[in-house]
């Protein structure tokens, strides 16, 4: 008898709760992307004023810009039957103060509230990704939601997010799948390279890494990753080229393939990709060495004998390593950063280079000199 009480109560629960879910789902938007972008530059104050003044009502003004965050959703019918009853917009965009008051004027315009469980892909305007203040404000809204996981593709948007999200006439459905779909065809890159909300979270807690994410372009009607913006310390530095950025990923070991075209009639695919970094310290400042070695096969041109696979194997290995010293030299000079973000591990490299630098990434990354080596060995010839 008592087994059998404990069924039904078990029995009757399960039913309970299934009804209140299904309720639940009627109750909810589940937006597949979210476009978030700051509402517009801040006006210069005229006239001649002191530079306290000007930052004052600079600061001022920029607590005035709103938040237009936009939505991207799915048909309701993907996730409910009962979807199929409710005439919910496909797309939305909304302005206010903060996450919280955009949310919130979400509810009150629709009698619905918004559920991240099906979010894939968050777009977020480059004139937000370069205002720290406002970016740690999104961040911190965005680690105060119960049901937005961390591990969401980020992007950001060249022009807006907002106008990202509204190119959905060639890719015909929901841009939060188009941006999934993107980055699962790029089959170079290790899954670790992939840059989430919660690798920004972490850059904005820490502060002592390199980041990069890829930067939507429309093209064609469809957006396309064009450049990728440099957050480093938690600090904007400027976008870097496609090129460039496969550079860096180069350098940190996060490519599971990397193509290799020293001359015309000369492509080569390296896989098998290991990486290994070491830092010294040589004159007072750090020398972070980065030894990369793969195997590659011909995909144009071949070698007949020894000798040539040599001779290919030596030029693949110069342009490389040409490739590399020049991208980490132009960013080392112009932005002011370690490519090889050596920073991170420099307690478990250096001990004592990590002691002078503790607390201290920009002078770090300022002062590091990186040296590369590359070791290719060609497999069929």
């Amino acid at each position: 008898m008592r087994k059998s009480r404990i069924l039904a109560a078990a029995f009757l629960g399960m039913i309970l709760w299934g009804g209140c879910e299904s309720v639940e789902l009627e109750q909810r938007s589940f937006p597949l992307a979210v476009g978030i972008d700051l509402q517009g530059a801040p006006e210069k104050a005229g006239g001649k004023e002191t530079e306290g003044r000007e930052a004052k009502e600079d600061e001022g003004k920029e607590t005035e810009r709103k938040l237009v965050v936009s939505f991207d959703f799915p048909d309701l019918a993907q996730i409910s039957e009962k979807g199929k009853t409710v005439d919910t917009p496909m797309a939305m965009s909304l302005e206010g103060d903060d996450l919280f008051h955009v949310e919130k004027s979400y509810e009150n315009n629709t009698n619905r509230i918004l559920d991240y469980n099906h979010l894939k892909a968050v777009v977020i305007g480059e004139n937000l990704i370069s205002e720290p203040k406002r970016l740690r404000n999104l961040l911190l809204a965005w680690e105060q939601q119960e049901r937005a996981a961390r591990n969401i593709s980020l992007f950001v948007g060249s022009s807006s997010a907002a106008k990202i999200l509204t190119l959905t006439e060639e890719t015909e459905g929901s841009m939060g799948t188009y941006l999934e779909e993107l980055l699962e065809s790029q089959r170079d890159f290790s899954q670790k390279k992939i840059a989430t909300v919660g690798s920004l979270i972490n850059q904005w807690h820490n502060q002592n890494e390199l980041l990069l994410i890829p930067v939507l372009t429309e093209q064609g009607g469809r957006p396309v990753v064009s450049a990728y913006a440099a957050i480093e310390n938690f600090e904007y530095r400027g976008i870097l080229t496609v090129e460039e950025a496969m550079q860096v990923f180069l350098s940190q070991g996060l490519l599971e393939t990397f193509t290799c075209e020293p001359d015309k009639e000369e492509v080569a695919e390296i896989s098998n990709i290991r990486v290994t970094t070491s830092v010294e310290q040589e004159d007072g400042k750090p020398v972070v060495t980065v030894s990369i070695t793969g195997q590659g096969r011909m995909k144009i041109g071949q070698a007949n004998s020894v000798g040539q696979q040599y001779q290919i194997e030596q030029r693949m290995e110069q342009h490389i390593l040409t490739g590399l010293q020049r991208c980490a030299g132009k960013l080392r000079e112009e932005y002011g950063i370690d490519m090889t973000n050596s920073y991170v591990s420099l307690g478990g490299l250096n001990r004592e280079l990590y002691q002078v630098y503790k607390n201290l990434p920009d002078e770090y990354c300022q002062n590091a000199q990186q040296v590369f080596e590359v070791d290719i060995e060609i497999l069929n010839w």
